[in-house]
């Protein structure tokens, strides 16, 4: 059974515009993105019902278009033009009607949009499948869970955990991982992902994921100071953020691949992977999105 059609069904039904190419990039990479789907679906629907997929198709509705949106005045401003940090925090990581549709989209782009797909592939290819046994993985900002408890689910050796500074996120998260089966082995908590007191224990973590979230952040250079000093000697970072992409809590504008590259070495990492795509351009426009991820290392 292909656990990923209610998803795409709940697309034709509530997201028509938008259908046609995330069931065309689901056919043409269907082994990989049925990884993540299927899981999800099971997971989904056992912790929410079957309404899950409408509304995870509204979501990812509402999420596409406000994308689109932010890019136009992005081109129109010329750089990022964020709400200020106070009304990020009360308009959108705490508000719970903004977040959970929120939630599902950010984790439906990884199998329908074609600039993450490469994305997808590098998270499970090259640095799960490359985790050395019973490794233990953080996740910095792990909003819905998915990725940490994708790990879990491929990795059944390794101990992951996983905080966000959104509690109705980390709400997603924990109703998600008590029907994965996976409550033995993964952990998500509400705290700052750069409040690090406490999380570190011993020689390190053997993985540290950071999917999209330097680009949340007005400074992201505490971001790679933390991943290096909490990733083992032989550990793997799984690290990706926004190029050029605006979206209505993107405050940091990353413009060029090398930019997060060089905080990464100035932190003491060193790439071993690296993935750039980009999105969809505005015509005749300034501004290109993409999605760039890599794999780091400690030198």
């Amino acid at each position: 059974m292909n656990h990923a059609e209610p998803f795409l069904e709940a697309l034709d039904r509530k997201a028509r515009m938008l259908a046609p190419a995330a069931r065309a990039t689901f056919e043409a990479n269907k082994e990989l993105c049925s990884w993540l789907l299927n899981p999800l679906a099971r997971w989904a629907e056992a912790a929410y019902g079957e309404t899950v997929f409408e509304e995870a198709a509204r979501g990812y509705a509402s999420y596409c278009l406000g994308v689109a949106q932010a890019q136009r005045i992005y081109e129109k401003a010329g750089r990022y033009t964020p709400e200020a940090m106070p009304e990020i925090m009360s308009g959108v990581y705490e508000d719970e009607g903004y977040m959970v549709p929120y939630m599902w989209a950010a984790i439906l782009i990884y199998g329908f949009w074609p600039s993450m797909i490469n994305h997808l592939a590098l998270f499970r290819n090259n640095f799960l499948r490359r985790l050395p046994p019973n490794a233990r993985v953080l996740e910095l900002a792990c909003g819905h869970g998915v990725l940490s408890l994708l790990a879990a689910e491929e990795r059944p050796d390794i101990q992951v955990e996983g905080v966000d500074i959104s509690p109705p996120a980390i709400a997603v998260a924990n109703r998600l991982l008590k029907v994965s089966r996976h409550s033995g082995r993964a952990k998500f908590a509400a705290r700052d992902a750069l409040q690090t007191d406490g999380l570190l224990e011993g020689d390190g973590y053997d993985g540290i994921i950071s999917a999209m979230l330097a680009e949340h952040l007005p400074e992201p250079k505490p971001l790679f100071s933390a991943m290096g000093q909490m990733v083992s000697k032989q550990g793997l970072v799984y690290f990706s953020t926004a190029i050029e992409s605006a979206q209505r809590d993107h405050v940091y504008e990353y413009n060029q691949e090398s930019q997060p590259l060089a905080m990464a070495e100035a932190a003491g990492l060193r790439v071993a992977w690296l993935v750039s795509d980009a999105g969809h351009a505005a015509a005749g426009g300034r501004f290109l999105p993409r999605a760039t991820a890599m794999i780091l290392q400690r030198r």
